[in-house]
């Protein structure tokens, strides 16, 4: 069911004015923060647990707006294949671009990290149609269809999307060529990675990003993407980060380094980070 929509709401939401259908998946969302009690208790625990300095109603109307903020993103998602090549470049602002280049110059690659704040997917996009050679390591969903679906909606996009767990060594070899691979890096992780600080909490963090960068050489360049008031989409990318060979583990001190950028966006634009994560302890039942 869940992949039949997934595979007609694009078509849908491309015959209606943007207004509509962007107005129709904030709808979607404030309607997910009603229904969706696991998700509405994380998001709220997830906020309270880093602002303790928030009264309950803000964090009630945070966590709303989290919500409201994923309908947006689902909606320039799932239109983005829809539109012509000058509506797609108009959806985007690159601000540090320099910093892609200074950190692919050598020929060993790069590494994009960034999170899931704003529409990720559509950064992705508006690189690789810029001519990065960008490929995106993404965890599979459980369920295939979808998943299947997922994929080629993104190659709709001009995304291709290698596999965190099975594509590794592709992944290795694609920065060894010189290309870009872009990682989200505030996923869940249940086993391994490192604890680093993150908006003031203990973070179990994925490594990855780092032991690729020590592995290849590629060098790492901190990015994320914010909505602006006016639907457009501002990507800002900051100076390349390396290993620091002297540090007493450089997989956790470029691990925390990477957390401490990532943690400075999310704080300037905190209703568009998924609050939903469950990345900390085990949110409690809500009380009546």
């Amino acid at each position: 069911m869940r992949s039949r929509v997934a595979a007609g709401l694009p078509a849908v939401l491309a015959r209606v004015p943007e207004p509509v259908g962007r107005g129709f998946c904030v709808a979607v969302g404030r309607a997910a923060h009603l229904l969706v009690g696991r998700d509405r208790r994380l998001a709220r625990a997830n906020l309270a647990r880093v602002h303790p300095e928030l009264p309950e109603t803000m964090v009630r109307r945070r966590a709303r707006r989290v919500f409201e903020e994923i309908g947006r993103n689902a909606y320039d998602f799932l239109r983005y294949p829809r539109l012509s090549p000058t509506d797609r470049a108009s959806l985007v602002t690159l601000e540090g671009e320099e910093h892609l280049g200074a950190a692919l110059a050598p020929g060993r690659g790069a590494l994009l990290v960034t999170g899931h704040l704003g529409n990720w997917e559509v950064m992705a996009a508006h690189l690789s149609a810029a001519g990065y050679p960008l490929r995106s390591l993404a965890r599979p969903l459980r369920e295939a269809r979808l998943e299947s679906r997922l994929r080629n909606h993104r190659e709709a996009m001009g995304v291709r999307t290698l596999s965190a767990r099975d594509d590794t060594l592709a992944a290795a070899r694609h920065l060894r060529r010189g290309g870009l691979l872009g990682v989200l890096i505030d996923q869940r992780v249940r086993a391994g990675g490192v604890t680093v600080p993150f908006l003031g909490q203990p973070t179990r963090m994925v490594d990855g990003p780092a032991r690729l960068a020590l592995a290849t050489g590629a060098r790492v360049v901190p990015g994320s993407v914010h909505r602006e008031a006016d639907h457009r989409h501002r990507i800002v990318l900051d100076p390349p980060l390396d290993p620091d060979p002297g540090a007493a583990d450089p997989v956790t001190d470029l691990t925390a380094r990477l957390a401490a950028a990532l943690e400075q966006r999310i704080l300037e634009h905190p209703d568009q980070w998924m609050w939903i994560h469950p990345r900390w302890e085990p949110v409690p039942e809500e009380r009546p």
